[in-house]
């Protein structure tokens, strides 16, 4: 009997706990999708750029991140995410460039397409409601919209 109520006092406890670091994690699930614009000023127009961008971050503490233009040009992350006193960090793991086959790049294309245009650490997250947030970036900022499944 003794050991029976052990057993139940271990497993409990187990389970009390893992329930404990889940519902406490760091870490959140959460799809979130922005269509964007941003405006280019050139010495001859200002041209608009749309950019689209999706950040998944999974409950394991890792993301992966897409960022295109329309024109199918951009550039895809993955990689751990942290939650700090400035607000979301994205660390990357892995990169790639993405270009369509044959496609001759403007010089705002290009500069879109280079890992170092989207910085992602210290990412401040203004909160509008429950389903959109601003993420200021150093050279930009996006509108983001939670995905509901």
């Amino acid at each position: 009997m003794n050991k029976l109520l052990i057993g139940l006092s271990l497993v409990s406890g187990a389970a009390v706990g893992a329930m404990a670091a889940y519902i406490s994690s760091p870490t959140v699930s959460l799809n979130i999708v922005s269509k964007t614009s941003i405006l280019v000023p050139t010495k001859q127009k200002t041209e608009q750029l749309n950019m689209h961008a999706t950040i998944t971050l999974k409950r394991s503490g890792q993301y992966e991140a897409y960022f295109f233009t329309d024109e199918k040009v951009g550039y895809n992350a993955s990689g751990n995410y942290a939650f700090d006193y400035h607000g979301l960090s994205l660390t990357p793991t892995s990169s790639e460039k993405v270009i369509p086959e044959g496609k001759k790049l403007s010089l705002i294309e290009m500069m879109f397409s280079q890992r170092g245009m989207h910085s992602m650490e210290g990412l401040t997250i203004i909160p509008l409601s429950d389903k959109q947030m601003i993420m200021v970036a150093p050279r930009y900022s996006y509108l983001f919209s939670e995905v509901t499944p």
